[in-house]
């Protein structure tokens, strides 16, 4: 097992003891969390698990490239949850060609859903999003609005299957990084009437209809960014949007805040707790974290 710390090197097990002595649960930026026991073997489809979302740079990072950094971010995944990826609800993944979603599913034991969005990675690959879970059904890919006709952008959701009588819809995305016309009618079409939270539909599914619904993904703008207003009718895992500067979590390596998991429910959103960023040496945004509990 192995923790992490930006520019300096892994250590193993004996500094994880001595971090889970040290550490209250999600309390200090940039360092992993350090969850309650881990349940018995299958325990963790449960109504309490953890999601995550990482910007991998997958393209312009790594040109596409699925070798042993992904062994390492993997590893360091599954630390966070004492090595049982079924404790994981889902994992967002943006930034990723084909190959890397395929290496990541096939590291942490989960499978894959994937939205190409257009472009090519370095080595020849389908690039975009991609979201890793254990049991469910994909539901159909779109891409986002592109009004100012910069690079493309999607978003691929996942109705998960769990034990509980809740269903929840796991969904990645990725907005536009330099418009931030793009980001609001992004935002619009990701959730068209959020003032009620009763209208996400993505390629016409009434997603609300399911149960939660959760959404992990590189929004590349900050909480208090005009567009964001109207994701915040949900429940951030890291709290309000008014609570959000200074940035207790900070999810990319300027110490801004970009990346997110919003959670909502017509019968009212699920809890987090548990909240945690893991930095990364192989990217340019941190691992971002949280557990949900229906």
């Amino acid at each position: 097992m192995i923790t992490r710390l930006k520019g300096r090197p892994r250590m193993g097990v004996a500094l994880l003891g001595v971090t889970a002595a040290l550490l209250a649960l999600g309390t200090v930026p940039g360092s992993a969390a350090v969850p309650d026991k881990a349940p018995s073997a299958g325990a963790g489809a449960g109504s309490e698990r953890f999601v995550g979302t990482f910007n991998i740079y997958g393209n312009v990072g790594h040109h596409g490239d699925d070798g042993q950094w992904i062994k390492d971010e993997a590893g360091a995944i599954k630390d966070i949850v004492l090595g049982d990826t079924s404790r994981y609800l889902f994992i967002a993944l943006q930034e990723t060609c084909t190959n890397q979603a395929e290496q990541f599913a096939s590291e942490l034991g989960m499978q894959h859903a994937f939205v190409a969005t257009t472009r090519t990675c370095a080595n020849g690959q389908p690039y975009g999003n991609t979201i890793l879970y254990h049991d469910g059904r994909v539901l159909p890919p779109a891409l986002l609005p592109n009004p100012d006709r910069k690079e493309p952008r999607g978003i691929i959701c996942v109705l998960i299957d769990t034990p509980t009588t809740t269903t929840t819809v796991g969904c990645s995305t990725h907005l536009t990084d330099d418009s931030a016309t793009n980001r609001a009618a992004q935002v619009k079409f990701i959730n068209s009437d959020m003032d009620d939270g009763s209208d996400y539909r993505p390629e016409g599914h009434p997603l609300f209809a399911y149960g939660s619904v959760i959404i992990g993904g590189d929004f590349n703008a900050t909480p208090r960014a005009d567009e964001m207003k109207t994701m915040y009718a949900g429940k951030e895992a890291n709290g309000p949007r008014d609570a959000q500067t200074p940035y207790t979590y900070p999810t990319y390596d300027d110490g801004r805040k970009i990346d997110y998991l919003f959670t909502w429910d017509m019968r009212g959103p699920g809890d987090w707790s548990a909240t945690g960023v893991q930095t990364s040496p192989n990217s340019d945004h941190h691992f971002y974290y949280s557990k949900f509990t229906r």
